[in-house]
This record gives structure tokens, C-alpha cells and sequence, in this order.
């Protein structure tokens, strides 16, 4: 007998989801077939099964939430049998709905691929494609009751509310909604109607209250950021860089190298990198026994993905050139965005880096990671008038923000990490050559 149980995938993971089961209890499994698919706070993955046999005691449905090591299934060698029927895995969450309590549809995660959002991305890709949750809009207690054992029919509450304000008769209304409840778009498209007596209302369209279930990822994220903008003292420095050369060095390498996507920001990480040589009080950890300054560089990239920010690690970035960072940090964005990093490819950072500049952002401000003690918050490269030896021209520039721990980097300190990268942002061929 073999049991699959939910794996620890990470330092901070204390539970896992079932998002799906490709095999169902008494079904013949083989050894490294995916038995079924799991979602982390980071990352999702097939579990596989560890040795032949049949699939036995599923205890997990599709949708709930079960702790580090809880058992999933056990797998069966042939005529062996079952010992007793393991507990039931937690429920999955709910969350209440105001003024109406929960239902189960909010909570469950449903795999349907018929509803898809489009994220436009950041430095790594200008639009994805999430294949998201459909997710039915919530029938509130009040709708439940309407609809059931007294003949009328079933109604959200914005359907009555829009019915009233325009005279339209319920009665009158085939409902789309799930088990022909109506929704407000069906009262809408009533009350368009020539047939209809209607006395319009001047509001503007409305859209019905949903919730959306915090998935394992966004409810670590919150905690992170919690634990990082409390504890941690931050304080900022902005400096604006002339990013002319930089601009027209990718350029010609780009243009000059066939086939070679070189973003900004792999120059930035690149120039990072290089400037925390030369900066170990930057490249830092904060201990309560002592400040760990790294001997390695290893950057941290944040990447956006449907659920928020991840970040993989370029490690030894200041050992690797722009083209090999260029390529490394394309294919860990490509991973981080259909969850399929390893754990050791998003820990283990001394620093980090968050690029808004493909949104168009001028500057903002990036909450530490811990246990970094600094974070560069990069905004866009764009031309703008300055004085040059005492002449207006129009010069590339970026605006670059680091967020520093006072507890590690002193205001000084973060000045002077800041003037070396200067010299590589402004100089870019020292990127290149060093």
C-alpha cells in the first residue's frame, strides 16, 4: 500500500487544494502516472502515484483545502485491502457574503475552462491569457427564499430592485441564470422592449456584488506584505537616471544579434548585480543576533501573474551576462505564470527588483521582501527635456526608487549603493565588458 499525501512544497506552506483528480477511487493507477493536480501558495502540480496498483480512499474532493501531510488517497497492490476509512479532508473555505451568508459555489473551485481574463503582464510578456474559475454569481439568502415553495420565481435582488424601478413584471421574465434564477440583465432586456410599459430610470448599467475566494497564493502574498511593511523600517531613495545609451545600446544589440530579446530590465539587473559587488552591507539580511551580509548575489524578480506577484531568483546574477539573464528570466516568467516553479527557483533571494515601467509608470515605491533588505522599484524609460551643459535637450531618463531596511542600510549607505549604479546604468558598456 501506498499513500499520497499533500506535500510541503516550501518553508511557509502549511496546506495545499485540490484543484482536480485525474483518476477516480478504483481506477488502476502506474507508477509516476499523475494521479491528480494540487494547488500551493506558489505553485500548481501533479501529484503522482508511487507504485501500481488501484486508487483507493480518495479523501479529498476537488476544491478543498487539506494540511501538510494529510493523506489524499492510498493506492492498493492487487487484493489488498482498505484499513479504515480515513478522516474527511477540512472543507473548503467560504467566506460570508454581507447581509446574506455564504454558499458553497463561492468557495469551490471550479475548472472551468469556458471563462478566460486577460493580465497584460510586465517586463516578460505583454498579455496572458488566465484560464480562470467560473464562478456563478451568488444567490443570497433572500433570492432562495423567493424562488422556493411559494411559486414565485427565483430572483437576485438586483433584478427585483431594476424590476420595480422599471415596471416590469417578473412573471414575464425567462431567467439565465443558474436553475432559471433571473439576473439583472434579464430585467434589463425586458425593460427594452417595445411590449413593455416602462417608466425608464436614468441609472447607469449596474453589475451584481460577487466575491472572489482568496486562492493560496494571494492569502501568502498578504501575509508576506504584513509581515514585511509592519516589522520592517522603511524608508525610500529616488534617484533619476540618464538611460540615453542604455536605450541605444539594447538597440544595436538587439538589431546586431539575431534572434536576441534583451529587455531594460535585464540591464538593470544586470547593473544591480554588478553594483552589489562593490555593496555588501546592501546585499543584506537582517539577524536578531547579526546582519548577514551574502557572499553570493542572487536577484529576485518580480513577475505578475492572475494572483499576484512572484518572484523567481536570477542566481549569481553578477557572474552571468545580459543575454543569459535575459533568457533565464523569460523562462522562469513563463513558469511563474502557469504556476510551475520549484521551490528552489523562487527562494533563496538577497535582493529584488519590481519593473513597472511596461505600464507606463513614471515611480512608485516596492515593499520589501524579506529577508532582503532592499528592493529597486524601476519605472519607465521615456524622453523628457533636461539641461545639458546649459542647453535644454531631450534625453532618455528613468526614475528609480529603493526601498531600504533602516534596521540594515543606513540613508548613506543606500546613497552610495545607489551612485555606483549610476555608473553602470549611465555607462551600460561596463554591463557588458565587466
Amino acid at each position: 500500500m501506498a499513500e499520497i499525501i499533500m506535500p510541503k512544497m516550501g518553508d511557509a506552506m502549511s496546506e495545499g487544494k485540490v484543484v482536480r483528480w485525474y483518476k477516480k477511487s478504483g481506477d488502476a493507477v502506474k507508477k509516476g502516472e499523475a494521479v491528480l493536480e494540487i494547488e500551493t501558495d506558489k505553485v500548481n502540480l501533479d501529484l503522482e502515484a508511487e507504485a501500481d496498483g488501484t486508487l483507493a480512499d480518495v479523501a479529498a474532493d476537488a476544491g478543498q483545502v487539506v494540511p501538510v501531510g494529510g493523506l489524499l488517497a492510498r493506492v492498493l497492490a492487487p487484493g489488498e485491502k482498505s484499513p479504515d476509512k480515513p478522516a474527511a479532508a477540512a472543507p473548503p473555505k467560504q467566506q460570508a457574503d454581507a447581509g446574506s451568508g455564504a454558499t458553497p459555489e463561492l468557495a469551490r473551485r471550479v475548472t472551468d475552462k469556458k471563462d478566460s481574463v486577460k493580465h497584460t503582464t510586465g517586463e516578460y510578456g505583454e498579455a496572458i491569457e488566465m484560464k480562470g474559475p467560473r464562478r456563478d454569481r451568488a444567490t443570497t439568502g433572500a433570492s432562495v427564499a423567493s424562488g422556493e415553495g411559494d411559486g414565485r420565481r427565483k430572483s437576485s435582488p438586483l433584478a427585483r430592485r431594476m424590476a420595480e424601478e422599471l415596471g416590469v413584471s417578473l412573471e414575464s421574465i425567462a431567467g439565465s441564470g443558474p436553475g432559471g434564477r433571473i439576473v439583472a440583465a434579464d430585467v434589463r432586456g425586458a425593460g427594452s422592449s417595445p411590449a413593455q410599459p416602462v417608466a425608464r430610470a436614468a441609472a447607469a448599467p449596474s453589475r451584481e456584488t460577487q466575491q472572489v475566494p482568496n486562492s493560496a497564493m494571494r492569502r501568502t502574498i498578504a501575509k508576506r506584505l504584513t509581515e514585511s511593511i509592519g516589522p520592517i523600517p522603511h524608508f525610500f531613495l529616488t534617484v533619476d537616471y540618464d538611460v540615453t545609451n542604455l536605450v541605444a545600446l539594447r538597440k544595436q544589440i538587439i538589431s546586431e544579434i539575431e534572434g536576441t530579446k534583451i529587455s531594460l530590465n535585464d540591464f538593470v539587473i544586470r547593473a544591480a548585480a554588478l553594483a552589489l559587488r562593490d555593496h555588501p552591507n546592501v546585499n543584506a539580511s537582517w539577524g536578531d543576533e547579526a546582519i548577514t551580509q551574502h557572499g553570493n548575489v542572487h536577484i529576485g524578480v518580480a513577475v505578475a501573474t492572475p494572483e499576484g506577484l512572484i518572484t523567481p531568483v536570477v542566481f549569481d546574477a553578477d557572474t552571468k551576462g545580459v543575454v543569459q539573464i535575459a533568457q533565464e528570466v523569460r523562462a522562469l516568467a513563463e513558469k511563474a505564470k502557469n504556476r510551475k516553479l520549484k521551490p528552489d527557483e523562487y527562494q533563496g533571494s538577497t535582493f529584488t527588483i519590481s519593473n513597472l515601467g511596461a505600464w507606463g509608470i513614471e515611480e512608485f515605491t516596492a515593499i520589501i521582501n524579506p529577508p532582503n533588505s532592499a528592493i529597486l522599484a524601476v519605472g519607465a524609460a521615456e524622453p523628457r527635456p533636461v539641461v545639458v551643459d546649459g542647453q535644454i535637450s531631450i534625453r532618455e531618463r528613468m526614475k528609480i526608487t529603493m526601498s531600504c531596511d533602516h534596521r540594515v542600510i543606513d540613508g548613506a549607505a543606500g546613497a552610495e549603493y545607489l551612485k555606483t549604479l549610476r555608473g553602470y546604468i549611465e555607462q551600460p558598456l561596463r554591463t557588458v565588458v565587466t
